[in-house]
């Protein structure tokens, strides 16, 4: 994963000066990369930011169930639909005699 977020912080400096790193989160909105031994391990960010992500991410969701729905609804239209007994004649696996 590549991060070019700005602020990274060493987990010991997050350590250290924890009260400084989240006030700084309010002044610039940007997220914080906290690093460990060297690699990103967690990323702080502000309540306000999270819940608008939050917010964002399950619109998607019912954007992408929206758009499975009309798909759905257009293959009923153009008949690329099976019936339930055609479905089971499908799973079915041959019985061994």
């Amino acid at each position: 994963m590549y991060l070019t977020m700005k602020n990274i912080v060493p987990i010991t400096d997050l350590q250290r000066q924890a009260r400084q790193i989240i006030s700084s989160l309010a002044e610039s909105e940007e997220p914080v990369v906290v690093t460990q031994r060297g690699r990103a391990s967690a990323v702080l960010m502000t309540a306000e930011r999270y819940a608008e992500i939050e917010t964002d991410l399950k619109r998607l969701d019912e954007l992408e169930l929206l758009e499975m729905i009309e798909s759905s609804r257009q293959d009923v239209i153009e008949k690329r639909v099976l019936s339930h007994d055609e479905v089971k004649k499908r799973l079915e696996f041959p019985t061994e005699k």
